[in-house]
């Protein structure tokens, strides 16, 4: 199977190449960027004979359209998604291919799953936003609603907490050891970074009592209680989770939330008002925060905050079970080697290898959660993923969950 690596060479996919490349049933992994050399360089620093580079500007419909369809699967980490998402996956219909990406960008997400007849009709899977968060997130939002006969709220959530991560894998490259060749790489605005920032200039969507509903960015939640951690300030932000999870799971509210601390969400938003007020473009703004929160994080007030946050990534719900008020809380205490790359690129790799294998097969386009929803997939998918998040590990070691009465 001949795989095709949008953006292949950047921070997420450096570790969705090096999963796949695990497997024996992809015979070659093309990487391709617009700046070529950066691909040749990741290639050349990995030393597999599977992967070649090639260089694409994913705005040229025509070229783009010609390299997806000498390949099996497109995998796409081209970010920002708000601007990138939707010409590639109509590039990716017309050459009637297979699908799968990271999108973090709620509209982006809605105007994918409008295109799921034309999918349908090409013939084609294509799974969106199975990432982190969605991702990660949506699944275990799957898992703990499972446990409850009705859902009152569903809260997803990702933020600084501490988790263990595991070794590194073998054909995975250091962001260091990458860029330490670039003097220009810290420079660079980061696309994750940009689409915060994007996140935060127009009012988001969250679902409220039964209906979606438009709210203000950077909007304060109450405090993220997840059992045994310390309550984490948190704040509403524009991931799709609560466009997407509504589809699936039969809920009254259904929110996605961040916590980074309060000093620096309190940077985000003076980046985001200097944005408003055109001060700043958003790549400016990127830059910018990631050099004083580089500083931020050194502070012993900043450290001291975080200290027993909840994991990384987790999900929380209230409900009923036999007639019981319950709290179902699920966290992922283990993590893949890699950090943001490591929780975003390992599932993407694995959800990529599924639907070569056929094991997602349903023609059109999808969220995680609709095509890893029964006990037995959702079993398969985080046994899968806790292989990278430590020796031994089955799905069940690498999740952590509290069930509390309410």
């Amino acid at each position: 199977m001949n795989v095709l690596t949008l953006g292949g060479s950047g921070d997420m996919g450096r570790m969705g190449v090096a999963i796949m490349l695990e497997s024996q049933i992809v015979t070659s992994i093309t990487v391709a960027d617009i700046n070529l050399e950066r691909a040749e360089h990741f290639i050349e620093m990995v030393g597999s004979d599977k992967l070649r580079p090639s260089k694409i500007d994913v705005t040229q419909h025509d070229e783009l359209v010609k390299l997806i369809s000498d390949h099996d699967i497109v995998v796409n980490t081209v970010g920002p998604y708000y601007e990138f998402a939707n010409p590639i996956m109509e590039a990716t219909i017309e050459a009637k291919r297979n699908y799968i990406d990271i999108n973090d960008d709620a509209k982006p997400t809605l105007e994918m799953l409008e295109k799921s007849q034309k999918a349908k009709e090409a013939g084609i899977t294509a799974v969106i936003g199975l990432g982190a968060s969605p991702g990660l997130t949506n699944l275990m939002a799957v898992l703990a609603c499972s446990e409850l006969d009705e859902v009152d709220n569903l809260i997803t959530a990702w933020g600084s907490g501490p988790t263990k991560q595991g070794k590194k894998t073998q054909y995975y490259v250091l962001p260091r050891k990458y860029y330490s060749k670039y003097k220009d790489s810290q420079l660079i605005a980061n696309a994750a970074t940009m689409h915060l920032f994007y996140e935060t200039l127009e009012t988001v969507p969250t679902f409220k009592d039964g209906k979606m509903v438009e709210i203000k960015p950077l909007t304060e939640a109450e405090p993220l209680q997840f059992p045994g951690f310390k309550d984490a300030y948190v704040c509403h932000l524009g991931h799709p989770e609560p466009v997407t999870l509504p589809r699936v799971i039969n809920a009254n509210s259904v929110s996605n939330v961040m916590y980074l601390g309060k000093p620096v969400t309190e940077m985000v938003r003076k980046f985001s008002q200097q944005i408003s007020n055109k001060e700043l473009t958003i790549g400016e703004a990127s830059i910018a925060f990631f050099k004083e929160t580089k500083k931020l994080y050194k502070e012993p007030e900043v450290l001291k905050e975080y200290a027993n946050f909840p994991p990384t990534l987790c999900v929380v719900v209230t409900g009923t079970k036999e007639g019981k008020r319950k709290k179902i809380a699920i966290a992922g205490n283990r993590a893949p080697f890699g950090a943001m790359a490591g929780v975003t690129g390992v599932p993407l790799a694995i959800g990529a290898l599924m639907i070569l294998e056929g094991k997602i097969n349903r023609k059109g386009v999808f969220t995680p959660e609709e095509v890893i929803n029964s006990p037995v997939e959702l079993e398969y998918f985080f046994d899968r993923y806790a292989k990278y998040c430590g020796e031994g590990l089955k799905g069940e070691d690498i999740l952590l969950k509290k069930v509390i009465d309410l």
